[in-house]
């Protein structure tokens, strides 16, 4: 059986909003009390979002209609019209220029309002809002949501106003997306196994040191054995988050691991998991000597507060720390970059 967390939705929306790019969502929540930020709630923000497009008018543009016809008009399109004609049907196919609503932006706001509508962890009261913003959109076409539906929406001048909607979306499907593969979800917490965290988790850490700190150069780094012989045979080395000080010699690794358990258990010996601390160890080895070095591991807390520190000599460093998902966010953030404090 897999392992599971409980994750508070109002955490979980942070993490996916750093992990997306969007801590300005994070941002416009520190007035609200956390324990008012349920599922319904951020879905709430997503129906005042579409409620303020609405009053201001759906952005609309042209976008291209094909259809048989009987009228000439537009472009006609010979290869499809062939069959009508060889039929001797007075019906030519053309394409045409439309200026409509029915663009991406405005199909991803009725595809999540629809999406609302049938959730059964909604609010009756807010799927019923939900159905009255859809049937204003009836030009507007339904598509189904996928990540790469999201990866296609770029923001210009003319609809910059969106943004703000369609990051929200992106949030809400995500969401979706692990509540329907967990199968244990409320208004108020979710239970992920430890891949879909792991996952979700890794991203967070990169982008959040890479948004709320300017000291440190982000990147996930590739690093090459400092062996001879055949490399195409050896594992890869790529770590999670490396932090590389941008006025020094300092550098910083986090690797995130998050297992139910903290400790490995070996003939009634409690000990850190080897293969965390072999990995995180040759990722220290390997780098240059003039640098400073810190490699850090970050597992979930499970009622066992951990912050060891072991050294190998003047330059190098191995952590182990515990971060509680389950605790207010303001702890959580403050909790990471104390990271990066430590000497």
């Amino acid at each position: 059986m897999e392992n599971l967390f409980k994750v508070p939705i109002r955490n979980l929306f942070c993490l996916l909003s750093y992990m997306n790019e969007m801590p300005e969502l994070v941002e416009s929540l520190n007035d609200v009390d956390e324990d008012l930020i349920t599922y319904d709630f951020i879905i709430k923000q997503f129906l005042n979002e579409v409620h303020t497009l609405n009053r201001r008018g759906l952005v609309k543009n042209y976008v291209v209609r094909t259809e048989p016809t009987s009228r000439l008009g537009g472009r006609v399109m010979m290869n499809d019209s062939m069959p009508y004609i060889v039929a001797r049907k007075p019906i030519v196919v053309c394409e045409k220029d439309e200026y409509s609503a029915n663009i991406l932006l405005n199909q991803v706001m009725k595809s999540t309002l629809r999406a609302i509508c049938v959730n059964r962890y909604v609010k009756e009261e807010t799927r019923e809002r939900s159905f009255m913003y859809l049937e204003l959109m009836a030009e507007v076409d339904n598509l189904p949501l996928t990540k790469e539906v999201f990866s296609k929406i770029y923001f210009g001048r003319y609809n910059i106003h969106y943004k703000r909607m369609v990051h929200i979306a992106r949030l809400l499907h995500e969401l979706t997306l692990l509540s329907h593969k967990q199968g244990n979800w409320s208004l108020f917490s979710a239970e992920l196994d430890e891949k879909s965290l792991n996952h979700i988790f890794e991203k967070f850490l990169f982008h959040f040191y890479r948004i709320e700190q300017q000291d440190y150069r982000v990147l996930s780094e590739v690093m090459q054995w400092k062996l001879e012989g055949n490399q195409s045979l050896l594992p890869s080395m790529r770590t999670d988050v490396s932090m590389i000080q941008k006025n020094g010699l300092k550098k910083i690794i986090i690797d995130a691991k998050f297992y139910k358990n903290v400790f490995q258990e070996h003939h009634g010996n409690s000990s850190f998991h080897s293969n965390n601390m072999y990995q995180l160890f040759t990722y220290l080895m390997h780098q240059p000597k003039e640098l400073e070095v810190r490699g850090v591991l970050i597992y979930p807390f499970n009622g066992i507060t951990i912050d060891d520190s072991f050294r190998w000599d003047d330059r190098m460093t191995m952590e182990v720390m515990t971060l509680n998902l389950d605790d207010s966010w303001k702890s959580i953030y403050g909790r990471l970059m104390s990271v990066l404090n430590k000497v």
